[in-house]
């Protein structure tokens, strides 16, 4: 149980007791009822909306410097800021959602007692 293999888990869901099958049913981020290989009861895990408000932070406190970075170091027009921020913010959205609900998922299954 290091934290790397905690991260690596993460990146590609997989059910937090044997890491065999899939977390997420194929294209959605809802859990699976139970692995397809342990049988586990993964379905009951409620996480509300943690995942998504991690990313609030985590994407509010890296995007917007990067922005403003940009902005001063280039001074692009409006546009060209909607475009490349957008597509950035949905690209790391798209990369984070899934590991981030899938790392709750992981400690509230580690720490359930």
């Amino acid at each position: 149980m290091s934290i790397l293999n905690d991260l690596i888990f993460c990146l590609k869901p997989r059910c937090p007791l044997c890491r065999g099958s899939r977390l997420f049913k194929p294209w959605s981020m809802t859990v699976v009822d139970k692995c397809a290989k342990c049988h586990a009861p993964l379905g009951s895990h409620d996480i509300g909306d943690g995942a998504a408000v991690l990313l609030v932070f985590v994407l509010g406190f890296s995007i917007i410097p990067m922005a403003w970075a940009f902005e001063l170091w280039a001074a692009p027009p409006l546009w060209l800021h909607v475009v490349l921020w957008g597509i950035v913010g949905l690209g790391m959205i798209a990369l984070l959602l899934p590991a981030s609900k899938a790392y709750i998922i992981m400690l509230e299954h580690r720490h359930r007692k």
